[in-house]
């Protein structure tokens, strides 16, 4: 009996070991049937073998080691890798091995009936449904499949899950950081675009007809359908009831479902037990519901980029308030914190539109921890309050008018650790109290008009990674970079145009200073390009703009193993450049900018992952690199150089993603190559100032999304161009100083963004076209210097751009003006020629000049109000100078010079405050001239109103009253004979002398030439006579 008991008891304790160290036989065959369909890249289900599944990775068992839980989310999900950078491409920022599982869903998973917790989340089960037998798991009370590439739609998949499911996640799109916004595009007028910074990738394709499926799942906590396509369900009215049901409902996330409509308010607010609501990246064009203060347990409201408007209600419970980029949205910051929001830790009103200033009372929120407020037109001085806000961690201000000085205070903000007040208005020095921010790690203060030292203490700041202080107004000299940063491994430091000096000798650098961004323009003093940066091997981004360095570009600097952006622009760097060049993948454009050097030889053959190309305005000699036509170059210019022969002729291939080509101002010759046409992207085209020839030829009409096109300056000929009626983006068209002929065509006015238009010195004809005053947007029209004839065209109202003067304001976007390839203009104001390097929106004008244009000058001219040059001389015009250019209250340059207008000259004209030059010379005007304090010194010696000789009165000095001195009269008969005689002896003498020795040589020029000599020669000879009229 006594050893009976025993060997009992080891029978029951042999018993419970093996119950304890093996699973159920059948639960094991399920996982491991399920594990067979799957391929496993990363190895992650290496344990899933032996006798004891419950030790498997990612299984869980009850201690009756039924299998209750499976856990096989992605380690590594996408969402933790990609980023979409500054072209909106994605890019991967790790190089770790995928490690989701891939293949097929095993219905042999649904025996597992004990099974409470299932998270399949970033796999990929390759476009599968979402399988039905889910709904055998009757105890299943967590459900995530989000983002593990399912399709179709949801049916009867949770059916039997009613009393047991509480949190759902069958998402299928999730977020990554979004750089685009933040990267000017050619297109863009402004600098900064609005958007959420963040984006929704595809894991999956889902979509549902209606929220039904919900009906049963009374006990559900978290519902989360981002992604999922709510675009069919959200077109009934009625489409959320479902909703209503779930009154235990604590998060609802239906982000980006393509949600159309308004906000369902009623349904929603019948969640009393809701605690967060987002649903951003919908399309819900309505107001945040009043009646949401309500909803007492609600703490979260993301609306970011779902199209909300109108103003936020006042609702005290919320916890995090989310609304950036919903460009409806109106703010008024003091109304809207006049009432306490003693909760509010997290609000960002980026990209809304923000009335006035910041107030004051928002600094009662002393619970506010994060206050993000970009690019919302924020005006006036960050209130001292602010510096009391004592939990504050992340203050974000870019991108507004912000004014005043950074308060010494700033150092009471002691969990901050973002501060970003990029593109402001600020002044003043860099208080030195900000070095006692130690939780400080991102530090942006560039693009504002900050003074005086930069603290040296800075140093102190151990936790700074981002360092911009850039385009300020700062001075002084940092000796070391090393000590600046001793205490610190910043990972950007963005010093260009700062207006420190950084010492060019750089002591040693310590082995963990390795910052992947530097931008030191305009902060070297000449030199060579410092060797201290051949040891700065994680670098990405390096500019050294703008310093005056000289020498050659030392071989190791392409050879930095991470470099994706390169700027050496604007110095005085020599010798040639290697024939092979390959950037590393960047979060913005891979870029080689080496223009406005004195660099020479041949383009480089091969570059390769290179995005910008910017070689312009250096020596560059041979021919245009044919593999640079089918690369994946985005911005090409290679103007300014000294480069021949032909563009070449497979040029662009299909498929091709240029959108910028400047070859102008070199000696290219040939005609323009047909394969221009396959650069579908084209936006911007300027081949101005070569020796191309021919007619332009018709297949460049692929290029329909061409905004920009300069063929100004070489020798083209033919009718205008008719396939330039269709590019309906274009806003530049100049084409003046070749021989193109014939009539300007009527579709000229379907143009309807066009803001610049230059013909000027060709040989077109007939009358200028009635339908160019449809062009509302036009600004500068240039028709000089061509054969057209015929009448200005009345009706000028529809002219709308230049009624009122613009305010500042690029065209083609900021890229373009700022930066790649300026929107160039050459006019003449003021009897000068003024070359605008950058065009600007209020840059207008008319000129007409050098035509044989006829009849009365429009009346309608003084509703152009907004024009301050108008050149209408060397015509054949009469009638009289309407009064109504007196409503022209910017004009600043009036030449009606060299015409047949008669009358008298309007008083109305004295009017014109800005008017500074004025040429009314050789027409046949009568009366005295008006007088008034400003106008009487547009033309002391009387210039202006030579060759009329009717007209009276100062500075001519002609009594109006026909009374005059005899002898003083004779006297001044006797020598302008003798002036006379003289300038026609000049004239004959010279015309017979010279017209066989140069003027043969001329015709053989340009015309762009020819035009220049004799508006040249027209000047002379207005001296000339202007001297014989100083004798009276």
């Amino acid at each position: 009996m006594k050893l009976v008991i025993p060997f009992s008891l080891l029978l029951t304790l042999l018993f419970k070991f093996s119950f304890i160290t093996c699973c159920y036989d059948h639960e094991r065959e399920a996982l491991l049937s399920f594990k067979s369909h799957l391929t496993d890249p990363s190895n992650r289900l290496y344990s899933w073998h032996g006798q004891n599944c419950c030790t498997w990775n990612g299984i869980h068992c009850l201690e009756s080691l039924q299998v209750a839980a499976i856990d096989l989310r992605n380690p590594n999900p996408d969402s933790e890798k990609f980023i979409i950078n500054m072209n909106s491409e994605l890019v991967s920022m790790s190089n770790s091995k995928a490690t989701a599982l891939n293949g097929s869903f095993s219905s042999s998973l649904f025996s597992l009936t004990y099974l409470s917790y299932l998270d399949l989340s970033f796999n990929n089960f390759m476009y599968s449904n979402i399988p039905t037998g889910l709904a055998n798991l009757t105890r299943l009370n967590y459900l995530n499949l989000s983002n593990a590439m399912f399709s179709g739609s949801i049916t009867n998949q949770f059916l039997n899950l009613t009393s047991s499911l509480r949190w759902l996640d069958i998402s299928c799109s999730y977020r990554v950081p979004d750089y685009f916004p933040l990267s000017p595009y050619l297109s863009s007028t402004v600098q900064v675009r609005s958007g959420a910074y963040y984006s929704y990738l595809i894991g999956g394709n889902l979509s549902l007809s209606s929220l039904n499926f919900l009906l049963g799942l009374h006990n559900l906590r978290e519902l989360k359908l981002s992604g999922v396509d709510l675009k069919k369900t959200s077109q009934s009215t009625k489409w959320a009831e479902p909703l209503m049901y779930l009154s235990n409902l604590q998060k609802l996330e239906l982000s980006n479902c393509r949600i159309f409509g308004k906000l369902p308010a009623k349904q929603l607010l019948n969640l009393t037990s809701l605690s967060g609501l987002v649903m951003d990246f919908n399309s819900l064009s309505s107001p945040i519901p009043r009646e949401f203060v309500n909803l007492s347990s609600l703490s979260e409201l993301d609306f970011t980029n779902s199209n909300i408007q109108g103003p936020i209600p006042y609702l005290p419970q919320l916890k995090k308030l989310y609304v950036r980029n919903n460009s409806e949205v109106t703010i008024d910051l003091h109304s809207m914190f006049a009432a306490p929001w003693p909760k509010l830790e997290i609000l960002d009103i980026s990209s809304t539109l923000v009335n006035g200033s910041l107030p004051s009372s928002l600094a009662n929120t002393t619970s506010l921890r994060h206050f993000q407020a970009w690019n919302c037109l924020l005006q006036g001085p960050i209130p001292a309050s602010f510096m009391n806000l004592s939990k504050l961690e992340t203050l974000s201000l870019a991108f507004n008018n912000i004014t005043g000085h950074i308060s010494p205070l700033i150092s009471n903000l002691r969990c901050l650790n973002t501060l970003n007040t990029m593109q402001n208005s600020l002044e003043g020095t860099i208080p030195t109290s900000i070095c006692n921010m130690n939780s400080l790690e991102y530090l942006s203060l560039s693009d504002n008009f900050l003074s005086g030292n930069l603290p040296g203490c800075i140093s102190q700041l151990s936790r700074l990674e981002f360092f911009l202080i850039s385009q300020n107004k700062m001075n002084g000299t940092i000796r070391s970079l090393s000590s600046l940063f001793k205490n610190a491994n910043p990972i950007m430091i963005m010093m260009g145009d700062s207006g420190l000096t950084v010492k060019e000798d750089q002591p040693l650098l310590p082995p963990n200073f390795r910052p992947q961004f530097l931008d030191l323009s305009v902060c070297l003093s000449g030199g060579t390009i410092p060797d201290f940066i051949s040891s700065m091997t994680q670098l990405e981004m390096l500019s050294l703009a703008y310093n005056n360095l000289s020498g050659k570009i030392p071989p190791w600097l392409f050879n930095l193993p991470n470099l994706g952006y390169l700027d050496l622009s604007f110095n005085n760097l020599q010798g040639v450049v290697p024939p092979h060049i390959k950037l590393q993948s960047f979060m913005a454009p891979t870029t080689l900018n080496l223009a406005n050097n004195q660099l020479k030889g041949n383009i480089p053959s091969l570059i390769k992952n290179v995005e910008v190309i910017d070689l312009s305005g250096n020596s560059f000699t041979g021919h245009i690199p044919l593999q640079l036509g089918v690369a994946k170059i985005k911005y090409l210019s290679l103007s300014g150089n000294k480069l021949y022969s032909q563009i070449p002729s497979p040029f662009c291939h299909s498929g091709n993603v240029l959108m910028l080509l400047d070859l102008s101002n070199n000696s290219l010759s040939g005609t323009v190559p047909k394969s221009l046409g396959n650069c579908t992207s084209l936006i911007f085209l300027n081949l101005g100032g070569n020796n191309l020839i021919g007619e332009i030829p018709s297949e460049l009409e692929g290029a329909k999304n061409l905004n920009y096109l300069d063929l100004t300056d070489n020798l083209f000929n033919g009718s205008f161009p008719g396939f330039i009626q269709k590019f309906q983006s274009l806003e530049v068209l100049k084409l003046g100083f070749n021989r193109f002929q014939g009539r300007i065509p009527q579709f000229i006015g379907a143009l309807q963004n066009l803001h610049i238009l230059v013909l000027e010195s060709n040989f077109f004809k007939g009358s200028i076209p009635w339908e160019i005053t449809k062009l509302e947007k036009l600004q500068y029209v240039d028709f000089s210097s061509n054969k057209l004839s015929g009448p200005i065209p009345e009706n000028l109202n529809g002219l709308k751009m230049l009624k009122t003067r613009p305010q500042d304001g690029s065209i083609l976007g900021f890229v373009i003006s700022s930066m790649f390839a300026a929107v160039e203009l050459t006019v003449t104001m003021k009897g000068l020629l003024q070359h605008y390097v950058i065009v600007r929106s209020y840059h207008s004008g008319i000129d007409l000049s050098y035509n044989c244009l006829t009849g009365n000058i429009p009346i309608e001219i003084g509703t152009l109000e907004g024009l301050p040059m108008v050149n209408l001389s060397h015509n054949c015009l009469y009638g009289e100078i309407p009064k109504s250019i007196g409503n022209m209250s910017v004009l600043e340059s009036l030449d009606l010079s060299f015409n047949n207008l008669s009358g008298e000259i309007p008083a109305e004209i004295t009017l014109l405050d800005y008017l500074s030059m004025l040429n009314l010379s050789y027409n046949n005007l009568s009366g005295k001239i008006p007088s008034g304090q400003h106008f009487e010194t547009l033309s002391i010696d009387g210039s202006a109103y030579i060759g009329n000789e009717l007209l009276c009165g100062d500075p001519l000095g002609i009594s109006c009253t026909g009374k005059s001195n005899s002898s003083t009269s004779e006297s001044v008969e006797v020598e302008d004979a003798w002036w006379e005689k003289l300038f026609y002896a000049v004239v004959i003498f010279g015309y017979g002398v010279g017209f066989w020795g140069f003027f043969g040589i001329l015709y053989l020029m340009k015309d762009n030439w020819r035009n220049i000599y004799w508006r040249t020669i027209d000047r002379i000879a207005f001296g000339i006579i202007q001297r014989m009229r100083k004798q009276d």
